[in-house]
């Protein structure tokens, strides 16, 4: 490793918590191979860029930290890997010569073997001929006690205007054994959430005869792993009798995550995505009725090319019905290759704009609606991280004006001038994706679970208050 009085080895992850698994199984091969983890990017000696490279904004910020990193990295190794560089290629070595080695995606084991003996390139190749083995060697980045299990890699749909299977091949899912194994041995490192994650998590197991319930149920056995949390589950392929068997798992939490992207049949179709939205509706429904702790989150994706005012009245309408408690958006950007790429009629990017706003307004209302039903309610939560209580003024504050009640002798908030707070998660919230329920941090520390009242809510987080009489 060069560097005078450095070394080790740091990964920047750009993009989701799918590129974030391999980083840490990168991690896991560096550190296998006798390496050291830097403890930050300045102690480094090598600099690994797990690049994303979904939308337009995501391969901007690519571009832009590979720039400052180049700036920067005086005699270090630069090392890019991921989306970006699977789609770009030497493109991204023309623009930036100062990569010292390039990769694609999953190429793991070769590329720690190109940085060890000084090599500039790792063969890209085809994404479906990308290696995933060996993901229980992983550096985990998350907390102690929580961890990503990817299920599958790649996507066998072709929406119009997703350049994922481009980058990441077509679906191959793990099997059901090796998923079990993984999941035992992280609850054996005190792991008790799991976060499921995949391109496409409904459809896991179509390729090697398994499937997505007969995973959880396995899963669910493994003893120590209290929450199983399902993310990036398809819209409308599973049937509701099945999701009604996968919620009632013991380990499974109420939260189910589906990206609809839009809420107009016209637009679906044009998508190239289920354009059912009244099937979609009434499950979603028909599993709250049965599950009203049910919690629901999506995404939307605006401004794709043709859509009209009527177009995003029906996704309002939709939202209005259905009562998602989370809800992300983004704007669509034409990706190469993609068959949406080519279609006339892109929305005026002000008038996209806006329609993002107005959306987000509506979905203020319900979230914050949907919060204010649990105000009062004691609630498991574990502990994520203590961090300074000036970074979490604004939540507090948006949480006293939301709703409130009042406290109960001996219950316990955040004071106003504590130094720190404890950020801790319900089942309601996924973690890095959704809010946080805000607790005073005096004999908390990550990994802790406790019960706590809700008793201040805003649309996006919770501030709860213990009562360490009850607390055990």
């Amino acid at each position: 490793m060069s560097g005078a009085g450095r070394r080790g080895v740091h990964v920047f992850t750009l993009g989701c918590d799918k590129n974030l698994v391999d980083s840490e199984a990168l991690l896991g091969r560096f550190a296998a191979r006798g390496a050291a983890l830097a403890g930050g990017a300045e102690e480094a000696a090598v600099w690994v860029v797990n690049t994303c490279g979904f939308i337009e904004a995501a391969r901007a910020d690519s571009h832009r930290l590979i720039a400052d990193l180049v700036r920067r990295k005086g005699d270090r190794l630069l090392v890019v890997t991921g989306c970006l560089a699977q789609r770009e290629g030497e493109a991204l070595r023309r623009r930036f010569p100062q990569i010292d080695v390039l990769g694609g995606v999953g190429n793991f084991d070769r590329l720690v073997t190109a940085v060890e003996q000084g090599r500039d390139r790792v063969p890209t190749g085809r994404p479906d001929a990308a290696g995933y083995e060996g993901m229980t060697q992983r550096v985990r980045l998350t907390p102690p006690h929580l961890a990503y299990l990817k299920i599958s890699e790649g996507c066998n749909f072709q929406c119009a205007f997703c350049s994922i299977p481009l980058m990441r091949g077509r679906q191959r899912s793990r099997r059901v054994a090796e998923l079990r194994e993984e999941a035992a041995a992280l609850a054996a490192e005190g792991v008790r959430e799991l976060a499921l994650v995949s391109q496409n998590t409904s459809d896991y197991g179509r390729d090697t005869g398994e499937s997505l319930e007969d995973l959880l149920r396995a899963l669910s056995a493994v003893d120590g792993i209290a929450w199983i949390r399902l993310l990036y589950l398809y819209p409308g392929l599973l049937a509701t009798d099945t999701l009604r068997r996968i919620l009632d798992l013991p380990a499974v939490v109420p939260y189910l995550d589906l990206p609809v992207q839009h809420a107009s049949p016209r637009i679906l179709r044009r998508m190239n995505r289920p354009h059912d939205v009244a099937a979609v509706r009434d499950q979603l429904l028909a599993l709250r009725a049965e599950r009203p702790d049910l919690v629901l989150r999506t995404t939307l994706l605006l401004g794709f090319p043709g859509e009209e005012e009527a177009d995003v009245e029906a996704t309002a309408d939709f939202l209005a019905a259905v009562r998602f408690d989370h809800v992300g958006t983004y704007v669509y950007s034409p990706e190469p290759d993609t068959p949406a790429a080519a279609l006339p009629d892109r929305p005026d990017p002000e008038e996209v704009a806006d329609r993002e706003a107005r959306l987000l307004d509506l979905q203020h209302d319900i979230a914050l609606a949907r919060q204010r039903e649990r105000l009062g309610r004691r609630f498991p939560c574990v502990v994520d991280a203590l961090e300074p209580a000036a970074e979490w003024q604004a939540a507090r504050a948006a949480c006293a004006a939301g709703a409130a009640v009042p406290l109960r002798p001996g219950e316990r908030v955040v004071a106003e001038d504590a130094a720190q707070v404890a950020v801790a998660r319900s089942v309601h919230f996924g973690y890095d994706l959704d809010g946080a329920v805000l607790l005073p941090a005096a004999g908390l520390e990550p990994g802790r679970v406790v019960a706590a009242r809700f008793v201040a809510v805003s649309p996006y987080d919770v501030m709860g208050a213990i009562d360490d009489r009850e607390d055990d």
